[in-house]
């Protein structure tokens, strides 16, 4: 909540780019700040999966400690994933929590937050994967100077 809140410019809500990079920023900053980060930890966007992790997304967002680092299985030290999305379609979503789901059972990734930038509707009702417990949805949006958060898991 607290990195949602400090993408205030409005340059960054026009693309998903912008917004990604200067959220990735503050949600550094907030997990630097709580400690959040030790032993190897580290927050990375776009993280390249390859054939090692059994898939080839490119995730907009992983908290991990990488295999290079740590020498343990690719499934493990994986901590939090986001995806982000402006203005997403149902469609959009759908494929985005397809990808999710992926996340969860290959690299085992206990929780990943989908947000959903200049929105209303975070689409956390449209989930009907294996693994509603480990999702939280978002949608962020900004009216004037006020930054507005819905927040939704899935039943």
């Amino acid at each position: 909540e607290r990195a949602l809140q400090g993408v205030a410019e409005p340059r960054f809500w026009r693309t998903e780019r912008g917004f990604q990079g200067r959220f990735y920023c503050a949600l550094q900053q907030v997990l630097d700040s709580e400690g959040l980060l030790p032993d190897g930890r580290i927050l990375e966007m776009e993280y390249q999966k390859s054939a090692r992790h059994s898939m080839n997304q490119r995730p907009d967002i992983v908290l991990h400690v990488p295999v290079e680092e740590s020498n343990a299985a690719s499934y493990e030290n994986n901590f939090a994933v986001w995806a982000l999305k402006r203005a997403a379609t149902l469609t959009e979503v759908s494929d985005d929590f397809e990808k999710l789901d992926q996340m969860f059972d290959l690299l085992r990734y206990p929780v990943a937050v989908f947000v959903n930038i200049a929105a209303t509707n975070h689409f956390a009702d449209a989930y009907t994967g294996r693994f509603p417990c480990r999702l939280r949805a978002v949608a962020v949006s900004r009216t004037g100077d006020q930054i507005v958060t819905k927040w939704g898991v899935p039943r």
